[in-house]
This record gives structure tokens, C-alpha cells and sequence, in this order.
């Protein structure tokens, strides 16, 4: 649970699983009673390779939400939307503007398999038209460390400097990280440490 957040009639949770952000909707329906409202879109409203922020615009009167979305492609942008709906149908409010050109990008998300078994999941950010035979030169980022979290974020540097110049992204969420809690961060400790290491060249 990385926040929580309450409307008028709803709370929404806002949950990091499998190192993207999901946004639940529960609805106050009386007598001490919530229900699970899914919403139609995937993950609550945030797309894969997207982080998001929310908070209540006026929650004593209203279910409205500021979104504060940003990701891997996209600059920070903030968008107004409903948890009636499960953020279905955001309005884009204002947006910073885009430092390259993301048209033809995809994120993807995908696991490895360490020397010890442990999936270890990846983020690839490439062209869609990209070959993936091992002939795009790919730029691998990790960190897994002090339980810190490799979520997505926009970077101008990259995306001008690399993307679109026809090079791949990987952001690898090693162990010793905090994506997945303590365990996973003790995972890659002292005498652990190898792993994280593993983790990195399994992705690679």
C-alpha cells in the first residue's frame, strides 16, 4: 500500500504490485459496509511504464480526483477524473511539455529468471519496430539498494539522447531493492549480496 485516499462516497488505494502502480475503488454503501468497485480500465487508470499521485479534489462533496500521472514516456501531466467511474474517462488538465518524440514507443514488462530461480522483473522501453534479436543496443539500469524502488519516470536525456536515436531502455527491479518489501531488499544483503548481481545478469 503506498497510499490511501477518501472521496465522499469512495477510498481509494493506491497499491505498488508487481512494481506498477494499481488503483483500487472501494464504495461506502452504509452500516459500516465498503464494496469493491472495479474499474474498466487496467490497473485502476495507470497504464504499464506510468506511476500516478492522487488525491481528493473536494472530498467532503464530491468524488472527483486530481491525477498526477507521469511515466517512462510521458511527462508529468495532471488530469481530473471520477472514482465513480474507476478514473475511466480522466480530462487532461496541463501537462509539461514532451522533451523527445515518444510516437512508435512502447513500454513493456517482462521477468528473468535468476541463477537461484527468483523472477526478477524488467521494464523495456523501445520502438515498437525495434528487432529484438539482440542487434538494438539496450541501455540496462538498475539499482537494488537501500529499498529503493525503480518505478517509472520520465527522462528527457534518455528519450532525446538514446530512444530516439534507435537504442532500447531496460530498468531492472534487482533485489535489494524495495519493490516487493523488506524481504525482497534483505534478499541481496552482506553476504547475500551476489544476488543482486544475478538478478542483473539474468536480465541482461
Amino acid at each position: 500500500l503506498r497510499a490511501s485516499v477518501g472521496t465522499k462516497h469512495f477510498m481509494v488505494l493506491s497499491l505498488l504490485r508487481n512494481v506498477r502502480t494499481e488503483l483500487q475503488y472501494f464504495e461506502y454503501v452504509g452500516e459500516g459496509h465498503w464494496v469493491e468497485r472495479p474499474s474498466a480500465v487496467e490497473g485502476g487508470g495507470v497504464a504499464v511504464g506510468c506511476d500516478v499521485s492522487v488525491s481528493a479534489v473536494w472530498p467532503a462533496e464530491s468524488d472527483e480526483l486530481w491525477l498526477v500521472k507521469d511515466g517512462f514516456l510521458q511527462p508529468d501531466a495532471l488530469q481530473l477524473a471520477s472514482a465513480t467511474d474507476g478514473a475511466a474517462s480522466p480530462r487532461d488538465l496541463k501537462a509539461k511539455p514532451a522533451m523527445f518524440d515518444a510516437t512508435g514507443f512502447i513500454t513493456e514488462q517482462w521477468e528473468a529468471t535468476s541463477a537461484d530461480g527468483t523472477k526478477v522483473p524488467y521494464f523495456l522501453i523501445r520502438h515498437k519496430d525495434l528487432p529484438m534479436d539482440g542487434s538494438t543496443p539496450t541501455l540496462l539500469d538498475g539499482y537494488g539498494g537501500f529499498q529503493i524502488s525503480m518505478t517509472p519516470g520520465y527522462s528527457a536525456g534518455v528519450g532525446a539522447a538514446w530512444l530516439e536515436r534507435g537504442g532500447a531502455k531496460v530498468v531492472a527491479n534487482i533485489r535489494g531493492g524495495g519493490e516487493f518489501g523488506p524481504a525482497w531488499h534483505q534478499a541481496a544483503l552482506k553476504e547475500k549480496r551476489h544476488r543482486a548481481y544475478e538478478d542483473f545478469e539474468a536480465v541482461a
